[in-house]
């Protein structure tokens, strides 16, 4: 029969723990979901969008009011320097927003041009804006600039800490890091970041799906120890438990499948495993996506240790152990005593009865030729004595 059981593990792969984001869209008032970048300023936060800026007010640390400011290109940076808010755009070169009344100003056409603006700082009299391949840096007082050639990475791959807590981009989305582990946790929602920075005690993320508010303290994924876990075994195919398992003689093939605690993806861990039987001792390691196979065993008492590690160093903190036994066929089957038993008897009898019969048939044969030289000797001794003819007698 084929038992079938089941284990509840939470591997770090699948790890649902906690919710600690907020989340604000287009149902909010996000003019758009698609958060480019976010900008500090002295009262507000500012959001760039693919369609647009939000001015965000904030009541007792929370998002009360998005104001919108509608653009017809992705607005790729920000920066409030007090007066003005400098606006980078897709393709179309940097724009002003002076405070006093928010319309848009080019600003410098004639040397940026279309361009697109990736990034935008203040410092005094010099603004420096990056585009994909050059850094512009004026000097607003002197109405001078020079260039720099550069190159912008679009890889967004931040290290955010806040509140004791590690986050980092892990397969594509923002994950808890592990710093004793060296392992990542995701959360109930994917987020990948494209653009972060602190405000009022809070981690502030834009992303694809909107802008999102990290609170550390609402943080509640547990780091356990590394842990080796037993996700399946099967004999022959058919799973089973691994319990008190004892086999008769017999071709097996015995399978161990493996899940993982904070020691990362299949795919980057091994596993190490010790395999005793008779006083012998056996040593191996085996990449976790393929488990432990055992086949061939000849009989005797088996015990097999296995634990893990990955490719960063951590083992894990337990080894599972696990016995069976594979019978002996020439002492523990007594069926196979019973059939020898049977076959030497049935041999033993065979034998006595065709050495009997051939001992009765050398018998006769010897009893006929003696009986055959006692009638010549008769016959001699008479012919001797002259009680027959001597032509009657033949020697």
């Amino acid at each position: 029969m084929k038992i079938i059981y089941s284990l509840i593990i939470i591997t770090f792969c699948h790890s649902i723990y906690a919710n600690p984001f907020e989340v604000f869209t287009t149902k909010n008032g996000l003019i758009n979901n698609h958060v480019n970048c976010i900008e500090k300023g002295q009262d507000f936060l500012w959001i760039g969008t693919n369609k647009g800026i939000n001015r965000i007010v904030f009541e007792g640390g929370k998002p009360i009011k998005f104001s919108p400011r509608r653009t017809s290109v992705p607005v790729l940076s920000l920066k409030d320097d007090g007066e003005n808010i400098w606006v980078g755009l897709k393709g179309k070169g940097v724009y002003l927003m002076p405070k006093k009344n928010y319309k848009f100003i080019g600003f410098r056409k004639d040397i940026l041009g279309d361009k697109t603006i990736l990034g935008i700082e203040r410092k005094g009299d010099l603004l420096y804006i990056s585009t994909p391949h050059i850094k512009y840096t004026f000097n607003v007082t002197k109405k001078l600039y020079q260039t720099e050639n550069i190159e912008m990475s679009s890889n967004y791959n931040p290290v955010i800490k806040v509140g004791g807590k590690e986050l980092q981009v892990y397969n594509g989305v923002l994950s808890r890091y592990n710093e004793v582990t060296k392992s990542f946790r995701s959360f109930s929602i994917e987020v990948k970041p494209l653009v972060n920075t602190s405000y009022r005690n809070r981690e502030v993320i834009g992303s694809e799906k909107g802008l999102l508010f990290y609170d550390s303290d609402l943080d509640t994924i547990h780091f356990g120890d590394p842990l080796i876990m037993l996700s399946q075994f099967s004999v022959n195919g058919e799973d089973t438990l691994t319990d008190g398992l004892d086999l008769n003689w017999d071709d097996y093939v015995l399978n161990y499948q493996f899940n993982f605690k904070e020691l990362g993806e299949q795919e980057t861990v091994r596993l190490i495993y010790t395999l005793t039987v008779n006083d012998t001792e056996f040593t191996d390691t085996v990449n976790a996506v393929e488990g432990i196979e055992l086949k061939g065993l000849e009989h005797g008492d088996y015990a097999l240790k296995v634990s893990a590690f990955n490719s960063k160093g951590i083992v894990a903190v337990n080894s599972l152990k696990y016995k069976f036994s594979i019978a002996n066929p020439l002492k523990d089957s007594i069926w196979l005593y019973l059939i020898i038993v049977l076959i030497t008897g049935v041999w033993t009898m065979l034998v006595i009865r065709i050495t009997g019969s051939k001992y009765k048939k050398d018998v006769k044969v010897l009893e006929d030729a003696l009986l055959e030289k006692t009638n010549k000797l008769n016959q001699i001794e008479k012919a001797q004595y002259g009680l027959v003819d001597d032509q009657e007698v033949k020697l």
